[in-house]
């Protein structure tokens, strides 16, 4: 029993520097949500928080973690603090992450104003992972601006983010053609916000009319219209447009 109370006040003093802002505590409170997922949530307060959370997500390849690296640039310009919850495939030896292109954020980990956390999907379906509502609580309590969740490539079916995000923002690419219209009962029906990226290419013009006319057809509930943007996030071309409308979003 005296061994149970000292680690409920170990965690409990593990939260308090979480919310003080020690990042390090932070990094050591999601591995403890990765792995005794029930004794942090009993302890963990419940309480409002200032964050605002956006759902990165899309088909594998289409600059998801690009759109991420851009949507930060952009944010820690406007003195905001960022939270990356990152979710990446597992690895089939060590069941950890396997990091992908989260290379692309390597510029970001010095800044103090920014966290970075890879998680696994240990199996887990939907893009995300178990532990990912947890990570997402710890990074509001942590006290930062905007928390962005990344999922893995996912398909029509994977559709999860968007229980824990209130933006949520659908990454597509060029040459998607006829995918967007077998694609609407998944994706195309959970997202505020559809960034066709890459549209330095041929064919995005033509790929975000398709996806105009398939938005039509999907049921929609509340009075927020869904938005389409061109961007090409490699260049950070659109990404001005891009947080304007998050920020619509945010206060629709």
């Amino acid at each position: 029993m005296g061994e149970e109370k000292a680690d409920k006040i170990t965690l409990l003093e593990l939260l308090a520097a979480v919310r003080a802002g020690d990042r390090k505590a932070l990094a050591q409170a999601i591995s403890v949500a990765e792995n005794q997922p029930t004794e942090l949530e009993s302890a963990l307060p419940q309480e409002m928080s200032k964050s605002h959370v956006v759902g990165i997500t899309g088909a594998p390849g289409v600059g998801k973690s690009t759109t991420v690296s851009a949507l930060i640039t952009y944010l820690r310009k406007q003195n905001k603090s960022i939270a990356v919850i990152a979710v990446d495939p597992s690895s089939p030896i060590s069941g950890g992450a396997l990091l992908g292109d989260r290379i692309r954020l390597n510029e970001h980990f010095l800044d103090s104003h920014v966290f970075i956390r890879s998680l696994a999907t240990r199996g887990h379906l939907g893009g995300l992972t178990a532990s990912t509502q947890l990570s997402i609580r710890l990074a509001a309590l942590a006290g930062f601006d905007v928390i962005i969740v990344e999922t893995v490539g996912v398909g029509q079916s994977e559709v999860e983010i968007m229980k824990h995000a209130e933006t949520v923002v659908v990454v597509m690419a060029p040459g998607m053609g006829d995918g967007i219209q077998a694609s609407k009962a998944g994706i195309l029906e959970i997202g505020h916000i559809y960034l066709v990226n890459k549209s330095d290419r041929d064919g995005a013009k033509e790929t975000a009319k398709e996806l105009e006319k398939s938005l039509h057809l999907s049921h929609r509930s509340g009075t927020w219209q869904p938005m389409i943007l061109l961007g090409a996030m490699e260049q950070s071309t659109g990404i001005a447009e891009l947080v304007e409308a998050i920020s619509l979003h945010q206060k629709s």
